[in-house]
């Protein structure tokens, strides 16, 4: 595909009149131009990248300012200079007799892009998925769509007041690639890298937004479904995130313990949005959690159609109240939604990615409300709440009654690997020959790959001549998946692994060990915590040992985070005094 050219026009009246604009295709101007009483058209030639052509656009529109043919082309000229070196011709000028077809037909676009932001070369598969027939130029719609002011269109990437390229997108201003360019010929146009796998936006490519107009229109009421029944912390939680709904703030935190049930918490506030004829949308930061909770929103909701999307998932154009996405599906999406409830907004990748922020933010309606629930909030949103800047309730119990396990510290050092008679450290060689007795199952946590794959490689080997199962698995490793189920099922006894697993691990009987647990630039606090918060979760007696060689402040925090929310739930009622 080759990238769109834009025209800058002057139109013009016997009375007087003037406007300037940019066009991909003239002649659909001119039709439209000529039934609001203008007669001629003078044409900037040649036509220029979209970039370079609103950069100009910008400069000739200043309020008052009466533009003649002279006038015109100088400014033109002047205002393409300080941007780029670009050969300019005086204007055609042309009637719009002889430009102005006999007639233009469009379908019914209406609604087309509402909600969303794409581009240009995501059109294609946006008309088909609404059921038209896509046309030879999509760009004509647009430009059709853009005449009358129903669609926003800007080049992808831009350059803003000081010539410092930015994505308009995904929001970069930093890291923006200048090189030649095979879409529209320039030896010097923008490509932005940081939203690449998304497709690629450019100087010279488009980009149309439009946002989510009409207003809701309240449905019959909608009640979520649920098997089981709310535990009193979640009631709360529940409550106050509908009364969250009705009040003025734009948003609010949900501080749950891990394993606490927060996404139920969220059904009772979706389902008054949609009751309300709203839109909601659930962001979760990775594709596995969207693929495991889309079947409890399914069974919650199960007359609404609920559209899943993470990449690969197919169906990005289906229309729905109720979305399932990854954040990253947040870059398509622009003022569509009415509430936007993020599921651990502190995971990676959302958390400390000013790219999927910035989405998340753009994809809420201006009035809308924003949710945000985790088990680990950062330090500047922990003190947002404590300032009383955003609401917060917090769910400090498991729906078990039973408290959290509180972790214990240990100062060890490890033994070096790749001695004939390596042994493990006497504290981990018990539980691991223990584990035949008790039927518990082991995860080992070490800060670094190399560290994973070294004294994974020595454990495995030892335990094997102990007729003990495990492996050692990181991110890099395939078949993490199968790793998870071969521990859950009993194949392997433990796994040696990396922060990859601190998250979506429920498995029975389980006991964690993080070894080098005072390596504090991937042992923080929240992550410590979340390490601690895979053991326990059915209720079950279970242990967590943080080892290291000395006791660092991320240790003694989740420690004293893990006790702070008990000693919440006691308080509360919500805990088992006999626990």
């Amino acid at each position: 595909m080759l990238a769109p050219k834009y025209f800058l026009y002057l139109a013009e009246s016997d009375e007087g009149r003037f406007r300037v604009s940019l066009s991909s295709n003239p002649r659909i101007d001119a039709y439209f131009l000529a039934e609001e009483g203008f007669t001629a058209l003078q044409i900037i030639k040649p036509p220029l990248p979209l970039y370079l052509a609103e950069w100009v656009l910008e400069q000739l529109s200043t309020p008052g300012l009466k533009l003649k043919s002279g006038l015109f082309f100088r400014m033109v000229k002047r205002a393409v200079q300080t941007i780029q070196p670009h050969r300019i011709l005086p204007p055609v000028k042309l009637s719009l007799a002889e430009l102005r077809p006999e007639s233009l037909d469009f379908p019914d676009l209406t609604g087309l892009l509402q909600g969303r932001i794409l581009l240009g070369t995501e059109l294609p598969e946006l008309i088909a998925a609404k059921g038209l027939e896509v046309p030879w130029n999509p760009e004509d719609w647009m430009q059709y769509l853009y005449f009358h002011s129903r669609v926003r269109r800007e080049a992808a990437v831009s350059v803003d007041r000081l010539g410092l390229p930015f994505c308009r997108r995904c929001g970069a201003t930093t890291g923006i690639l200048e090189d030649d360019c095979y879409f529209c010929g320039n030896s010097r146009c923008y490509t932005c890298p940081h939203c690449r796998s998304m497709g690629v936006a450019k100087s010279c490519l488009p980009l149309y937004s439009q946002p989510r107009s009409e207003e809701p229109v309240a449905e019959e009421a909608i009640l979520p479904h649920f098997d089981f029944e709310l535990t009193p912390p979640q009631k709360r939680a529940s409550s106050a995130l509908e009364q969250f709904l009705d009040g003025g703030e734009r948003q609010f935190l949900v501080w749950a313990v891990c394993g606490g049930g927060k996404t139920e918490v969220s059904f009772g506030a979706v389902a008054k949005v949609l009751s309300a004829g709203g839109r909601v949308l659930f962001a979760v930061p990775r594709k596995d959690v969207v693929q495991e909770l889309e079947p409890r929103f399914q069974k919650a909701f199960p007359a609404q159609t609920l559209v899943a999307l993470y990449g690969g998932s197919g169906g990005r154009y289906e229309e729905s109240s109720l979305v399932l996405a990854t954040t990253h599906q947040c870059l398509r999406f622009y003022q569509a939604f009415d509430l936007i409830i993020l599921d651990e907004e502190d995971a990676f990748p959302y958390f400390g990615s000013e790219m999927l922020h910035f989405a998340v933010r753009r994809a809420l309606k201006p009035q809308g409300k924003l949710v945000m629930m985790t088990a680990t909030p950062d330090r500047e949103l922990r003190a947002r709440a404590a300032r009383g800047e955003i609401p917060v309730v917090e769910i400090p119990a498991r729906p078990h009654r039973r408290p959290l396990i509180v972790p214990q510290i240990l100062r060890t050092a490890l033994n070096p690997v790749g001695r004939k008679d390596w042994q493990p450290p006497p504290f981990l060689r018990e539980k691991l020959e223990a584990l035949h007795s008790n039927g518990r199952k082991l995860l080992v946590f070490l800060p670094t790959v190399r560290e994973v794959e070294q004294f994974g490689r020595a454990l495995c080997d030892w335990a094997q001549s102990r007729t003990l199962k495990g492996k050692y698995v990181h991110a890099r490793t395939p078949g993490r998946l199968e790793a998870k189920a071969a521990l859950l099922d009993g194949a392997h006894d433990f796994l040696v692994v990396s922060t990859v697993f601190e998250r979506g691990i429920t498995i029975p009987n389980l006991d964690v060990v993080v070894l080098n647990a005072d390596d504090e630039a991937i042992f923080d606090c929240r992550t410590l915590v979340q390490i601690a918060g895979r053991v326990g979760r059915m209720g079950e007696a279970a242990q967590v040992c943080f080892a290291g060689k000395r006791q660092s402040r991320a240790m003694h925090e989740a420690v004293t985070w893990i006790s702070r929310m008990n000693e919440a739930g006691y308080q509360l009622g919500f805990l088992d005094e006999s626990s």
